[in-house]
């Protein structure tokens, strides 16, 4: 298996998962406000911020350049088809890009128009699935204050080993 196959492979769990994690969200949106300290960035900005990149990832299969933005939703199943349709083409485009440019292609990535770094096409693109599995772990934290049971992330969750204890009883 190739890096960027196995790359394909992880990207398609990942995006799974992250989808279920922004359905596992209350449907109220004022309580996507919350946040824990006044630093930390609220459970909508966290969406906005890490469902954009399957867009950014999409468009720099073509364009070859990442170009990071925010982007506002009114509902989670918006929030979360959004994610899901831009996720797809991800892994479909990548499937035509060869090896040599996957592996060697420099990207720039700009935030806001500014352009902070450039690297290889295959390292912007893992870390941008690092960033996005890190930010998914903060907004894990975020679900019971807001009133919601925790989505299976990797494993079981509290409420799935309360059950499982319950029916071994």
């Amino acid at each position: 298996m190739t890096n960027k196959e196995f790359f394909i492979q992880t990207w398609k769990n990942e995006s799974k998962i992250t989808a279920g994690a922004v359905r596992a969200l209350p449907t109220d949106m004022s309580k996507l406000a919350y946040k824990p300290s006044g630093k930390c960035r609220s459970a909508m900005e966290i969406i906005s911020h890490i469902l954009p990149h399957a867009e950014e990832l999409n468009i720099a299969t073509k364009a070859f350049v990442i170009s990071e933005d925010s982007k506002e939703f009114s509902g989670i199943e918006e929030a979360a088809a959004y994610f899901e349709k831009n996720a797809a083409e991800v892994a479909d485009n990548l499937e035509k890009i060869d090896d040599a440019t996957w592996e060697e292609k420099i990207i720039p990535l700009e935030v806001f128009g500014n352009k902070l770094f450039e690297a290889p096409m295959m390292n912007m693109y893992w870390m941008f699935i690092f960033e996005m599995i890190h930010h998914r772990g903060q907004l894990s934290t975020y679900y019971r204050p807001m009133g919601v049971v925790n989505p299976r992330i990797y494993g079981p969750t509290a409420e799935d080993v309360e059950k499982m204890q319950a029916a071994s009883n």
